[in-house]
Order: structure tokens, then C-alpha cells, then sequence
């Protein structure tokens, strides 16, 4: 639906996956600000855009394709403004922005970074935590090395992501204690991942997850990448030869003052 007065600010968009999630799901609002510290994943968002969403949506943009401008049909149109600066201090008029939003983002964030982002918080808007992984990954059938491998993983999600030492999975209960201190409402929903390889779709998804894995542990201290080979192998066998699923636990989060 169009939400014609609304504006969202997106802290830490990487690629540009939370307005592309937006779009997808007819949330038109009516001014985005898209915030990283990564040019080159700045510079992806338009060509994102033009991969993932209808040919009905036109995008429009300057040379260096960092203001966009959507249009859907002859009337409505969204600006786009992306920025590259530092998440925890970048400034702005916070009256402006009704959504701030920290997709995918929370689990790789410090302590002093969510007490940032609660700080910005005001009588109009609202901050929304999406995709928080909750440190919970399950597949069906299990693996003897899927336990191993979970919990190397959630250290890996614990190291410095670019914000200090980041909480993983913990910050999802650090932030509800910060909330509740501050006496703001808090909702928190479920919004789990769940895969079967029915498709050549899930199995591009699972295989991709699977790497992904594979990548961050392959040089931790101390993990047995004989063990890293075998557990990618097999779940590699597996999603092309059995029927499997996958479960990746999250939860969203949004927070507002009373």
C-alpha cells in the first residue's frame, strides 16, 4: 500500500535488500534514506533494484547512481537517497523519519551501538530490528557435525563486525532489557527462515546459505576444517538427493516510545 507520508531511514542497507523486501510487498513510502559505510555495496543498490522487482517499477537516477527515483505508473513516485557514512554516527533530523530500520544487522551489532540506535527514537517514529538471528539453525534430517558447526558459527557471529565486539545471538535479549529499562513498548515476532529443497530456487538458496558458512568458519582459531569439508559435503549431497529442510531462526523487533 502507499504509506504517502511516511519516510524510512534504512541503517546499514548493504545492497539495498530491505527496500527491495519493501517494494516486493507494496510498502511504498514515500522517501527512502539508505545509509553503509561499503561504497561498493552502495553502488550495487540500483542494479539490485532493476534484478529483483517488477518491470512496472521505473528507476530513474543521477550519473553516479546515488539518488534514485522510483515511479510506479504516472503519479507515484519515492526518492531515493543513498549515503555513505558511518551508521553509529551519522546525524540527521530525526523528526524526519517515522521507520529506522536495521535489517539483517542486529546480531553483528556492540552494545554501545544498539544503545546508539535506541537513542534515536522520538515521539513519531518507530525502530525496527528485522531478521535478528536468534541462534537457532536446524536441519531436517540432522547431521552428527550439525551441532559442532552451530556453535562455531555463533561465535563467528560474536567476533567485530565492523561495530566492536557484536553480541550475536544475545543481542536480541540485550535489546529487550534496554527497551524495558527505558520503559518503551517493545513487539517481538518470529520470522524464521524455513526451506525445503522442493525447487531449484531452494536449493540455490541452501547451497548459498551453506557456502556462505563455510566461508565464515573456514579460518576461525581452532575449528577442524576436516570436519568444516565433510559437514559442507554431505548437506551439499543431501539438498541435491534428499528430501531436507532448513530452519534459521529470527525474530523482528520494533520499538517505540510510550
Amino acid at each position: 500500500r502507499d504509506i504517502s507520508d511516511i519516510e524510512l531511514i534504512d541503517m546499514c542497507c548493504g545492497s539495498g535488500n530491505f527496500l527491495i523486501w519493501s517494494i516486493k510487498n507494496k510498502l511504498f513510502f514515500s522517501g527512502y534514506t539508505l545509509i553503509d559505510n561499503d561504497i561498493k555495496l552502495l553502488k550495487s543498490i540500483k542494479s539490485n533494484l532493476r534484478k529483483n522487482t517488477s518491470k512496472d517499477l521505473t528507476i530513474k537516477s543521477n550519473t553516479n547512481n546515488m539518488n534514485l527515483i522510483l515511479i510506479r505508473g504516472s503519479h507515484n513516485s519515492s526518492k531515493v537517497l543513498i549515503k555513505k557514512n558511518d551508521c553509529d554516527e551519522f546525524n540527521y533530523k530525526t523528526k524526519r523519519f517515522h521507520v529506522i530500520s536495521y535489517s539483517a544487522v542486529l546480531d553483528l551489532m556492540s552494545k554501545s551501538s544498539i544503545i546508539k540506535a535506541l537513542k534515536r527514537a522520538n515521539d513519531i517514529n518507530v525502530i525496527y530490528f528485522s531478521l535478528c538471528f536468534n541462534g537457532m539453525v536446524k536441519w531436517t534430517p540432522s547431521n552428527i557435525f550439525d551441532k559442532y558447526i552451530l556453535s562455531f558459527f555463533n561465535n563467528h557471529q560474536r567476533m567485530d563486525k565492523g561495530f566492536g565486539s557484536a553480541l550475536g545471538f544475545k543481542s536480541i535479549d540485550f535489546v529487550k532489557r534496554c527497551a524495558i529499562k527505558k520503559d518503551m513498548n517493545i513487539i517481538i515476532k518470529n520470522s524464521p527462515w524455513i526451506i525445503n529443497n522442493k525447487s531449484n530456487k531452494d536449493k540455490t538458496f541452501m547451497n548459498r546459505y551453506l557456502l556462505d558458512v563455510k566461508k565464515a568458519l573456514f579460518h576461525m582459531e581452532g575449528i577442524d576444517k576436516d570436519i568444516l569439508r565433510k559437514w559442507f559435503s554431505e548437506k551439499k549431497n543431501d539438498i541435491e538427493n534428499k528430501s531436507i529442510k532448513l530452519y534459521v531462526g529470527h525474530q523482528d523487533i520494533l520499538i517505540s516510545k510510550k
